[in-house]
């Protein structure tokens, strides 16, 4: 948060600022929508007035560059900006009388300037009806907090003294336009408008003047709640803050909330917010008040539903998710018009726990953080209103009207769909390199959210970036070190990634490493350095895994990366083989103990993946090519030449087998099951 030593917003605007209309349209947008002091993720919205050489005519004309839907202020560039004819834009007011306003809506694009085909956003009116080049509308937590008060009028005059207008709630669109042109053309010496449940609008003639104003304004909100809020406005704390015992508690606890919130066969990712205001908030006493009433502005409750889901310790959670998800029905049944969308999702996506935390739940960890994101701005927005007035929330059939809006459904419509295994959570263990980043790449390109475990943090810190970028997210994948051969660091590891994404869905046993010996000649330290991590590691990881699936109660798949070699053995390599032998077996009891409980559990049994191979050390490959009679460099020719296809094996063709198997709509029928990748060897074959 950019706050200077005052309090005060601190003015970046830069000497080096582009002077092209719509470049610094984009400064300026990304100047404002990367401060959260400023707007919310994905919130507000920027626009200039620009003159344009019309392509049809050549005669120059006046263009409205706007934020397009959806999007971020923060990381837009110019093609998220939508361009519109301004005065075939200002037209449409003669249809305003006579259609309705969600079929005036359709027709924003038609007014596309050189057929630019960003979507135009429901504030468009806001823009385009302000006389001033530049036009600012945020969402600033200290503005809303005076915007969702129950003096909120009183409070715009007192204030900002007349230079903020005040508009009383209406929604956002065509008509929320037209009564800001009229509140301009009553008041002409007004530099911007209070919106009432939802934000501040300001203007001026240029960008750096239209930035200044924004943060001035922010500023004189910011400083009457510092100077006349009071300091308790929540009231004194009914309990302590934080349990002693709070990240066990957690990671007991979210996996079970993450198996009961999922609808529909969609599975959700969690994030778990513990930040000292959030706590703060959930041990107050006016929790109960205030959560019932939900949030107010309405780019919150778009995310957070109507309100949250409070649990105490004690309570029976399934009673109590229960009468929220009655609720919630309840609320559809009375709001719903005749043509309102299907009721969505039941079960809260905000859960308050009072001593614990909140968790959130979306579709990806992205939106799951950024809807704990808003929930934090509306606990801030409260803690404001409250400091000075008194919090209001938006009327129940208001808030309905937004969240089940036909046009925010469109918009749902047109979003791509979902990958093959968007909502799962895979947890990979060796997955810094070889198969397990193959594998970590492959998941992430199917939409699944990735915890890579390894003992190696340098090359895992190396695997999370790479993995991020196939992800597109860095909020998808996330690095754990962990030492596979010591359960309380395997116990600790399997916590963070339930802290962290609410649980796992696919466990992908593969950690691993090999050294040469026969019987007569493993030394004791190889037979405890192999045991440990090929036996017992695996063991532990898949007891963790299974006792995570359990808990949120949606099944789960496993996959062990075995060997050729537990089923063909390998000379001069006794531990190795036997180890890899235990490993497929082990697999199929898990597949037999825990079908009924709709965990999967297979294998895959690679051979000669010496190219990017974490088990490939140099050292295996001198002995494994001095007991061959060959040269370390001919090692894949070698394996390629043995196999019955004549081809080499790497870490993707493994990883290809692994997404087969914890794909549920690839293989759903299969488990207990060995797929062979290892080009055919006469010796491996399964009977």
């Amino acid at each position: 948060m950019a706050v200077a030593a005052d309090n005060r917003l601190k003015n970046r605007w830069g000497s080096g600022a582009p002077t092209d209309p719509v470049d610094l349209l984009v400064y300026a947008s990304n100047l404002l929508g990367s401060d959260p002091a400023i707007t919310n993720f994905g919130g507000g919205n920027t626009s200039v007035k620009a003159t344009e050489t019309d392509p049809l005519t050549g005669d120059p004309v006046e263009v409205l560059w706007v934020k397009a839907s959806g999007g971020d202020l923060g990381t837009a560039k110019r093609g998220n900006f939508a361009s519109l004819y301004l005065a075939k834009f200002l037209g449409l007011e003669r249809l305003a009388a006579t259609i309705p306003e969600d079929e005036l809506v359709p027709l924003f694009p038609q007014c596309a300037f050189n057929l630019n085909p960003a979507a135009p956003s429901i504030d468009t009116p806001l823009h385009a009806f302000v006389p001033s080049a530049c036009v600012s509308h945020m969402h600033p937590d200290a503005v809303i907090a005076i915007a969702a008060s129950k003096d909120c009028r009183d409070l715009t005059a007192k204030i900002w003294g007349g230079k903020l207008g005040f508009l009383a709630w209406k929604r956002p669109g065509f008509d929320l336009g037209l009564a800001l042109c009229d509140l301009i053309a009553a008041n002409p010496g007004i530099e911007g408008a209070m919106m009432e449940s939802h934000g501040l609008i300001c203007w001026a003639d240029t960008w750096a003047d239209c930035y200044a104003l924004t943060l001035r304004l922010i500023d004189q909100a910011q400083a009457y709640l510092d100077s006349h809020g009071r300091s308790d406005p929540f009231g004194k704390p009914t309990r302590a803050a934080r349990d002693a015992d709070r990240d066990a508690k957690l990671a007991a606890l979210v996996p079970v909330l993450r198996g009961k919130v999922a609808y529909g066969g969609v599975r959700l990712i969690g994030h778990v917010d513990t930040a000292a205001p959030v706590l703060d908030f959930l041990a107050s006493q006016s929790i109960g008040r205030l959560a019932a009433l939900g949030t107010s502005c309405p780019d919150h409750f778009l995310r957070t539903k109507i309100r949250p889901f409070v649990l105490t310790d004690g309570d029976d959670v399934d009673a109590k998710l229960t009468e929220f998800r009655d609720g919630y029905a309840a609320y559809y049944d009375r709001c719903k018009h005749v043509d309102s969308p299907a009721m969505r999702n039941p079960n809260p996506s905000v859960i308050l726990l009072p001593g614990l935390g909140m968790v959130t739940f979306a579709k990806n960890a992205a939106e799951a953080r950024i809807t704990g994101e808003f929930y934090t701005n509306a606990i801030n927005v409260m803690r404001g209103a409250e400091a000075v007035s008194q919090y209001v929330a938006l009327p129940e059939q208001e808030a309905f009207n937004i969240e089940y809006w036909l046009l925010e459904e469109a918009k749902l419509k047109r979003q791509p769909p979902p990958k093959e295994l968007s909502g799962r959570i895979a947890v990979i263990s060796g997955g810094a390199q070889g198969i397990g980043r193959a594998t970590a790449h492959k998941l992430a390109g199917l939409g699944a959210t990735v915890a890579l475990l390894d003992i190696n943090e340098a090359k895992l810190a190396e695997a999370v970036e790479d993995v991020a970028r196939t992800a597109g997210s860095a909020d998808s994948v996330r690095a754990f070190a962990c030492d596979v051969t010591s359960p309380t660091s395997l116990r600790a590891a399997f916590d963070a990634v339930a802290l962290a994404f609410g649980g796992a869905d696919i466990v992908v046993v593969n950690a691993g490493n090999a050294r040469r010996g026969t019987v007569a000649d493993t030394s004791e330290e190889d037979y405890r350095f192999l045991s440990d991590l090929l036996m017992k590691g695996y063991f532990d990881t898949m007891a963790e895994a299974v006792r995570l699936f359990q808990r949120q109660g949606m099944g789960g798949n496993i996959v062990v990366v075995g060997s050729k070699n537990g089923v063909a053995v390998g000379s001069n390599a006794a531990l190795y083989s036997a180890a890899k032998a235990f490993e497929l077996h082990l697999m199929r009891t898990v597949a037999l103990d825990f079908a009924k409980q709709g965990i999967r559990c297979n294998a895959v049994n690679p051979d000669g993946v010496v190219t990017g191979s974490g088990i490939w050390s140099d050292a295996w490959k001198e002995q494994t090519a001095k007991s061959l009679g060959i040269d370390p460099s001919e090692l894949v020719e070698y394996y390629k030449n043995r196999s019955l296809l004549g081809v080499a094996v790497t870490p993707d063709d493994c990883a290809e087998a692994i997404a087969w198997l914890v794909s549920d709509a690839r293989s759903s029928r299969t488990t207990g099951a060995v797929i062979p990748v290892d080009g055919g060897n006469r010796e491996g074959l399964l009977r």
